[in-house]
């Protein structure tokens, strides 16, 4: 009967405008043991603009191409490999997407587009892996780099080979082999590190 009663009061609590009662120690919720996600899955050249195949969201089904575009937009990638039947190969040990701290690194260090010629600014281009990531490429400083959308597409869809040596050079080899480098942005004041006078 308590607990028939105590439903009516928080019931009649409700319906006066007053705040529900705070639940009792007993009646608490277990701890979650991992923190909520949802799951969608994206196919690749949905993701990147190529193709409008619909996502799929996890116990719901499938959603649009647009919404799923967004939606992957906003979080956080793991890479999934799948055969062609949709078989899971490999769960990516690594993410496709860098996190804030490492997108934000990127775009300090690289500053502008890592096109030679373009300098449209970092802050508004795309973060791309310079070894594919389905490639076997990594989500690291190593195989990043920022590109303007333009530029992006033109690496990824006109036969166009890019490298980035350890000085921070970035090396763009044409389809018919002429090549093109940037040197690093600079940041900050150069001072020479020469023997000091003597």
């Amino acid at each position: 009967m308590a607990g028939s009663a105590g439903g009516a009061s928080s019931r009649a609590d409700a319906a006066a405008g007053q705040p529900p009662p705070a639940p009792s120690s007993t009646s608490a919720l277990p701890p979650r043991r991992r923190p909520i996600s949802v799951h969608i899955t994206v196919p690749f050249a949905t993701a990147v603009g190529l193709s409008d195949q619909p996502g799929e969201l996890e116990g719901y089904g499938p959603i649009p191409a647009h919404v799923a575009k967004v939606l992957a937009a906003e979080g956080v990638w793991t890479w999934l490999r799948t055969d062609g039947s949709g078989h899971l190969l490999d769960l990516g040990r690594t993410r496709y997407r860098p996190t804030k701290a490492l997108a934000d690194f990127i775009i300090a260090r690289d500053r502008t587009c890592r096109t030679p010629g373009c300098h449209r600014p970092a802050t508004s281009c795309d973060l791309d892996h310079i070894i594919p990531f389905n490639a076997g490429g990594t989500t690291d400083p190593d195989d990043l780099h920022a590109l303007c959308e333009t530029h992006h597409k033109l690496k990824h869809h006109g036969h166009w080979h890019v490298e980035r040596l350890p000085d921070g050079t970035t090396i763009w080899i044409s389809p018919t082999g002429h090549r093109y480098e940037k040197p690093p942005e600079q940041l900050g004041p150069v001072t020479e590190t020469g023997p000091p006078p003597g």
